[in-house]
């Protein structure tokens, strides 16, 4: 006879402590991410005259709508998303070539497209969309015991094919064994047109990512990673604002009321933070002193008002994030799912860690949001729903897992052999 407690038992199988733990770590973000909000944006909308809860009003209803959006794709369940993969990148590109046409432009760049008093930008949700067609196209190389290699293909494409087309690597199969990548490259290339080199950096570095996860040889990792230094060098370079932020990194205070302003009151706001801070809603840069307090400086007025007990934490908990996230995806045996669940944690965490970078002077001023704290709607229910994409892939692997071993263990009790499917796994192996 089973009871209520028995299936609240078998559902706490399939939600291990990994998970647990990115929930709770998930909402400390989110309180925080309210508190500052509110401290930041109070006394900014008195000043303008407007309502002094405007912002925190909107951040709560992106919030509510972020949780319904994540409820959507629980129902959809982890498999619906993957079939899916195709629309959502074709509706990821319209979204952005909306942008190029009709979208808003603020401080010289065009991200957003207006929607009454909101607006939503694509490049935040092509960042998640990059992930699942990478996961899922990766997965299915991996899957079918080919080798993972970038370089290695390439360099063999042109020696084999050119003289006499050996072993077939031919420019088509190598055209598709990239597929991958591809959907990530145009989402990439789309939004440095806008411009934003530093979300198109992630729109195509963290699937790229995947191939370390998938086994890609170690000579062929830092390859890549000298390939992305050199070209994220080249790309700084031609471009003068970006090279003046370079120039701004080593020294911002030669350059304090001109291209440095942001970094050197951002410095000075975390500075005076001391040991404990100044006290909640008593930080003084917020006063029209510190650019963008809300969005991509809101660390700058957290270390302020909290200090370095403060600061720690909130640190403390994305490497937390990345800790919980890196645990569950090495629990699971299917392929598609781990790729995914490190693509989905990298992202959140590896951004507030590069954003609180950029803060103390350490990174260059790019227009990488805090995740769950930075106030803007589209990356705040982008996140929540990568949360809910990490929860679904998690437990669906699991039970999948569960099942199979099930039906393993009832055919050895009946004499029947495993299948070859069944006894061939995957060669990516979390453990």
């Amino acid at each position: 006879m089973s009871s209520g407690g028995d299936k609240s038992d078998e559902g706490i199988r399939y939600v291990p402590g990994c998970l647990k733990g990115l929930l709770i770590i998930t909402a400390a973000l989110i309180i925080i991410g309210g508190l500052n909000i509110y401290s930041a944006t109070f006394y900014m909308n008195i000043h303008s005259g407007g309502n002094p809860y405007n912002h925190i009003i909107n951040h709560l209803f992106f919030l509510f709508f972020g949780i319904a959006a994540s409820l959507f794709i629980l129902k959809i369940g982890n498999s619906g998303v993957r079939k899916g993969v195709i629309l959502w990148f074709l509706g990821t590109v319209a979204l952005l070539l909306v942008v190029m046409v009709a979208g808003r432009t603020v401080n010289g760049a065009t991200r957003w497209i207006p929607l009454g008093s909101f607006s939503i930008q694509p490049s935040e949700i092509a960042k998640v969309v990059s992930l699942i067609w990478a996961a899922s196209y990766l997965s299915k190389r991996i899957d079918a015991k080919e080798k993972i290699s970038v370089f290695g293909r390439i360099y063999k494409t042109f020696i084999y094919y050119l003289p006499r087309n050996k072993k077939g690597y031919s420019f088509g199969s190598t055209f598709l064994y990239f597929t991958p990548l591809w959907a990530p490259l145009i989402m990439a290339l789309l939004v440095l047109k806008q411009p934003d080199m530093g979300t198109a950096g992630m729109i195509i570095i963290f699937p790229a990512l995947l191939y370390v996860f998938a086994g890609m040889p170690a000579i062929e990792v830092w390859s890549g990673f000298i390939f992305v230094f050199l070209v994220g060098t080249v790309l700084a370079i031609v471009e003068p604002y970006r090279f003046e932020r370079l120039v701004v990194l080593w020294d911002p205070f030669p350059y304090e009321w001109d291209s440095g302003y942001q970094t050197v009151q951002s410095l000075i706001a975390v500075g005076s933070g001391g040991v404990i801070g100044q006290g909640a809603a008593e930080g003084m840069s917020k006063f029209l002193y510190l650019p963008e307090q809300y969005t991509d400086f809101a660390y700058a007025v957290w270390s302020q008002e909290y200090g370095f007990v403060g600061s720690f934490i909130v640190l403390f908990l994305y490497l937390g994030f990345l800790y919980c996230g890196f645990n569950c995806a090495r629990k699971l045996k299917h392929t598609y799912e781990s790729l995914l669940i490190y693509g989905l944690t990298m992202l959140i965490s590896v951004q507030g860690i590069i954003n609180i970078a950029m803060v103390i002077g350490c990174f260059p001023v790019t227009g990488i949001p805090l995740p769950f704290i930075s106030y803007g709607g589209t990356s705040l229910v982008v996140n929540i729903i990568s949360v809910a994409l990490i929860w679904s892939a998690m437990v669906s692997s699991l039970m999948r897992s569960d099942k199979e071993e099930r039906k393993r263990r009832i055919d050895a009790m009946m004499g029947r052999m495993p299948s070859y499917n069944q006894i061939s796994r995957s060669r990516f192996r979390p453990q």
